[in-house]
């Protein structure tokens, strides 16, 4: 049986059989799965999310990050462990708290961050400086603008 809107060749998305937001998805999922495929980090995606969050908010409780990632906390809690143990991530005891555990970045886990941001630039300026200045603006203002509305409507209260 052929998925819905799939050419049956190529098993690329045809737009005239396809509604316009299963199209806009399956482009957004074949991105992320380019993006990650030119990822040669040392770490899966999932644990780069989790170091890149704890990097972005500081030292963190585990039930606080579990909510920043959207992951449950026995999750988060292998995640964190992964990374302590490749020496991504360190514990300290939380002074608010002295039972809770903060997690914060190393210097080597942040070493690995920026060496990865620095080839998933690298990637995508040789790809978008073939582009025309004006396309490239308006992929990021649209794309800003998806993200943001996908925010507010994920986080509005559910209608009657």
């Amino acid at each position: 049986m052929q998925a819905t809107g799939c050419h049956p060749q190529t098993g690329e998305t045809t737009a005239a059989s396809t509604p316009a937001p299963e199209t806009l998805l399956v482009a957004l999922m074949r991105l992320v799965r380019l993006v990650k495929r030119g990822n040669d980090a040392p770490i899966e995606p999932a644990l780069h999310y989790v170091l890149h969050t704890v990097a972005c908010s500081g030292p963190t409780r585990l039930s606080d990050l579990a909510g920043q990632v959207q992951l449950d906390v026995s999750t988060v809690s292998r995640h964190v462990r992964a990374l302590e143990t490749s020496g991504y991530l360190g514990r300290a005891s939380d002074p608010d708290d002295r039972r809770a555990a903060l997690v914060s970045v190393t210097e080597v886990g942040n070493r690995v961050l920026e060496e990865a941001a620095a080839r998933r630039r690298a990637r995508l300026d040789a790809v978008l400086s073939q582009w025309p200045a004006d396309d490239v603006h308006t992929l990021e203002r649209l794309l800003d603008r998806l993200g943001k509305d996908l925010e507010a409507e994920t986080s509005a209260p559910p209608g009657p």
